[in-house]
């Protein structure tokens, strides 16, 4: 835990830290963006899932939307790495000793897994939905949605 705490201190003691900290509106710009990012995400998100539930936008075939959709996700998903980096730098005492931050990293971590999994089962044309996917689509909306959560109690839970 020590070892946390001493390159919390170390990363918020950089300059390139130094600057996110003392540039005007520089945090909040990073958040709004984060967020908006995550709620496009979780709107990409809630699309493919419902599909794979044999919801939403059912006229469009599996493959053709899953496509589009992911293609979204992945590119949604690197900036919000990117401004996650960031915001970890920006204010490292917050994030990187707190239990909900990594909390959120392991439902990302298995999000992840889900969508890859589903988007490589929506590319066969021979894609049966199953019980199993639906299952799996209502479980990355869980995850999703315990990542916004987890999120934002990362400003309201004490860090270690």
């Amino acid at each position: 835990m020590e070892q946390l705490h001493s390159f919390s201190t170390w990363l918020s003691e950089t300059g390139f830290s130094q600057i996110i900290q003392t540039t005007n509106n520089a945090i909040m710009f990073i958040q709004v963006i984060h967020i908006i990012c995550l709620s496009a995400l979780f709107g990409c998100a809630l699309i493919l899932a419902l599909r794979f539930m044999g919801r939403g936008i059912v006229s469009e075939p599996l493959q053709h939307l899953s496509a589009r959709v992911t293609s979204a996700i992945w590119t949604l998903l690197i900036v919000l790495v990117i401004s996650g980096l960031l915001l970890i730098t920006a204010e490292p005492g917050r994030t990187i000793t707190n239990p909900a931050f990594y909390f959120k990293m392991v439902c990302l971590v298995v999000v992840v897994g889900l969508t890859l999994w589903l988007a490589r089962a929506a590319r066969s044309e021979s894609t049966q939905l199953t019980p199993v996917h639906s299952a799996v689509a209502v479980c990355t909306m869980l995850l999703w949605s315990g990542i916004i959560v987890a999120g934002r109690l990362i400003a309201y839970i004490e860090s270690y």
